[in-house]
């Protein structure tokens, strides 16, 4: 009985150590190992961005709208800030990426948007939006 599950043992080790892919490269043709899975899933990096739409701004008589759309590339939060025509900066919208609209652009003003990162610590871009009367 000893040598009928001394048997069994060796044969069920062999079966284990046929399966293992790591001794045969051929069957593992297609596979991909868990360091390079982690590699390529990384969300690569890519530059700040800032822009304005339209620029200039048709405010005809009035005021006019512009969208500003935002990316700090990196997935860290972002902030925008505005300051019309020189004066104190006042924060406009925070995020990672976005868009949101400035409904209050005015002919013959000029206004600066700055996206920081976070903690409003580094300048990532900046866009100067005017108002044009038409």
């Amino acid at each position: 009985m000893k040598a009928t599950i001394s048997i069994a043992a060796v044969v069920i080790c062999l079966f284990f150590a046929a399966c293992d892919s790591s001794k045969h490269p051929e069957a593992a043709t297609g596979t991909t190992k868990p360091e390079a899975t982690a590699a390529a899933s990384r969300i690569p990096q890519t530059a700040p961005t800032i822009s304005a739409t339209p620029n200039p701004v048709p405010t005809g008589s009035g005021i006019g709208t512009t969208t500003i759309s935002w990316t700090t590339g990196d997935r860290s939060n972002g902030q925008v800030y505005v300051s019309a025509d020189g004066q104190a900066e006042q924060i406009f919208a925070t995020a990672q990426q976005g868009s949101a609209n400035a409904a209050w652009v005015q002919a013959g003003k000029s206004y600066e948007f700055r996206l920081y990162g976070a903690g409003h610590a580094k300048l990532l871009g900046k866009v100067v939006v005017t108002g044009a009367e038409h």
